[in-house]
């Protein structure tokens, strides 16, 4: 049987879009192929599914999975993580397993499919910090153009954002990068600075590299707090702020939703020492977290958690910010400053926002309608025109 070339392509894409899982499970990882749609029955074994199998085997090799084990009658077995991987590659070849019974041409589409994640408008490069630490950057590739520095969600792959990236990249210069300690080899973490300092002092260091004297200031989740403290420490250097669906510690837990004093607790905790960290890592193993974890995103959002060192140093980072005081600072933010919300975001608390904004002089709050979480990451369009809006807003000021 010939191979079909959408199937082979859609199990290459799919291996690289789950290339962060997938590259730090502990080995062997264990998959399964389930028979359709929601019916969890797994696929019994056959020469084409041992074909596939040995297909995705050689995909994930790409990505640094160096051992693969297939369960046939057990998906119970599976942690959280390997069963998600094993449903999308699943969804990825229609629940069929007959298209790879000859081998040679996926064989030729393995040399020369790139499993990186690179794409051509955006560079992807490495710096190291004042500091020792390296730091893995994206920029775009017009810097003629308004510069802007995005401060991701702490922890989170820049695959999260990569559609916003790309759409800002339409009209500005845009640069960010990935949270410290977690991302790239050769990183003795227990050396490496985890406070709120060395994070801000990061956000200055890629736009040192890209000799940036000032920029407008975006950040999202927890990157708002270190937008927010970079404003405080050299306010001379961000043109505006941005601040999407914020997670600030002002103080007032009633500000806070259950959901980010849950997430307190538990970074706080974890961030304790390597142990209480492996022992909390085993809630994120059971299949019952996929029921809480949106689906769209779940390929990158779920990384930070899928193994104890992972998940310590991502406490360690969280629980930094968690404890920085942002109330005291917001009176001595001067620049121009958006604050965005969601009413329906069950993430992070509307009131912390409103706070924000009417403590910053001259603030804007924007409330999104159904606005939340997910919808930030995966139904942006007016929330991409609002940016917009306001960017171009602040670039008219200063030339008038």
């Amino acid at each position: 049987m010939s191979l079909p070339t959408d199937a082979a392509t859609r199990l290459c894409e799919t291996v690289r879009m789950l290339r962060h899982l997938a590259a730090n499970l502990p080995d062997p990882v264990r998959l399964c192929f389930f028979a359709g749609g929601d019916d969890s029955t797994p696929v019994a074994a056959s020469p084409a599914l041992v074909a596939t199998e040995h297909a995705v085997t050689r995909a994930l090799a790409h990505v640094g999975v160096s051992a693969v084990q297939y369960v046939h009658d057990a998906p119970t077995q599976l942690s959280s993580f390997e069963l998600f991987i094993s449903k999308k590659i699943s969804q990825a070849l229609d629940f069929r397993y007959d298209a790879f019974e000859a081998p040679e041409p996926f064989e030729t589409l393995l040399a020369s499919f790139d499993f990186s994640g690179a794409v051509p408008e955006i560079e992807k490069s490495r710096l190291i910090t004042p500091d020792g630490v390296p730091l893995t950057v994206y920029v775009s590739n017009r810097r003629q153009r308004p510069p802007i520095v995005l401060a991701l969600p702490c922890g989170m792959p820049f695959d999260l954002c990569r559609d916003w990236f790309n759409a800002l990249s339409e009209h500005y210069f845009v640069v960010t990068w990935e949270t410290r300690g977690l991302f790239g080899d050769g990183v003795d973490f227990d050396q490496v600075s985890v406070d709120t300092n060395a994070q801000v002092a990061d956000l200055f260091a890629v736009m040192d590299h890209f000799d940036l004297p000032s920029a407008h200031l975006m950040g999202i989740c927890g990157g708002a707090a270190i937008v927010l403290c970079a404003a405080d420490v050299h306010g001379e250097r961000a043109q505006s702020l941005s601040l999407w669906h914020g997670d600030y510690n002002l103080g007032d837990d009633s500000l806070r939703t259950p959901h980010q004093q849950n997430f307190e607790w538990l970074m706080e905790t974890a961030a304790q020492d390597r142990a209480e960290a492996q022992d909390l890592q085993a809630m994120f193993v059971d299949q019952k977290t996929l029921a809480t974890t949106p689906e769209p995103i779940a390929h990158t959002v779920l990384f930070p958690y899928v193994n104890p060192e992972l998940f310590y140093r991502y406490a360690r980072l969280n629980d930094a910010l968690n404890k920085t005081e942002l109330l005291p600072l917001l009176a001595r933010i001067t620049v121009p400053t958006l604050v965005v919300a969601g009413d329906s975001d069950s993430t992070t608390h509307i009131g912390g926002s409103r706070l924000v904004a009417q403590s910053i002089e001259g603030a804007t709050l924007h409330v999104e309608k159904d606005g939340s979480h997910l919808a930030f990451f995966e139904r942006a369009a007016e929330s991409k025109k609002t940016a917009f809006q306001f960017i171009n807003s602040t670039l008219e000021l200063a030339e008038a």
